[in-house]
């Protein structure tokens, strides 16, 4: 692994986004990034790159996207969903992770560059990479929620600990959120909640009685504008 931080390519004036991805943890025991959609990995120290995955495409819910860009076309493209995604706002990164159950456990600042296009809301690309990143705790002690490597199953790991396996492994900023953000994830699970293999599928009625409230975004959101004003 190189040493140092990443730098992206001379030469190029990134446009800079938000999003989240979700946790894996490589059997080498580094922690890598995931998209949550596609699950495609971000390779640490390389440029992430998009290509159209229309005609791959796979739901639970049996849905596809509808492209209208020409067959083998590069991403991103006009008429077609594909290409690296990101918010153009931080706040809006937040909140589309805050409803996750804790399994975006990481947003962060990209860098997009190459072709972008921009939407309603944020950017398609052809390049990215993170430069900074937020470790978001999911309980109320400090763990958050990681996928393992094969079998994609969810395991509790401490905030602590990750953010700077993270920042070692990318070669940028992380710091931790603790939940204290007014629009990020807000920790869910009670202290010591170390065996969550199944938070994404639902929880037993046990676990369900140490949840602590979570207020709706708009409340939160309200909450916020009042303390900032």
């Amino acid at each position: 692994m190189t040493d140092g931080a990443y730098v992206v390519p001379d030469l190029i004036e990134p446009v800079l986004g938000y999003r989240s991805w979700t946790v894996r943890i490589h059997p080498s025991g580094d922690p890598v990034l995931a998209s949550p959609y596609r699950r495609t990995i971000w390779e640490p120290r390389q440029t992430h790159g998009a290509r159209c995955g229309v005609s791959t495409w796979t739901s639970p819910l049996g849905v596809r996207p509808v492209s209208r860009a020409p067959a083998g076309h590069d991403a991103p493209a006009e008429g077609c969903t594909c290409g690296v995604h990101a918010w153009r706002s931080e706040g809006a990164a937040l909140m589309d992770a805050a409803d996750t159950r804790g399994l975006r456990a990481v947003s962060g600042e990209v860098a997009l560059w190459g072709a972008v296009l921009r939407h309603k809301r944020g950017w398609r690309a052809e390049h990215a990479y993170p430069t900074r990143l937020t470790v978001h705790a999911a309980t109320t002690d400090g763990l958050c929620f990681a996928f393992t490597w094969e079998a994609g199953q969810l395991r509790a790991v401490p905030a602590e600990e990750l953010a700077p396996l993270l920042e070692e492994v990318y070669g940028v900023p992380v710091v931790i959120d603790p939940g204290t953000d007014p629009l990020g994830p807000l920790p869910r699970y009670a202290p010591s909640a170390q065996r969550l293999p199944r938070a994404h599928l639902g929880i037993t009625a046990a676990e369900a009685a140490r949840l602590y409230p979570r207020p709706t975004l708009r409340r939160r959101l309200s909450d916020w504008l009042t303390r900032s004003g």
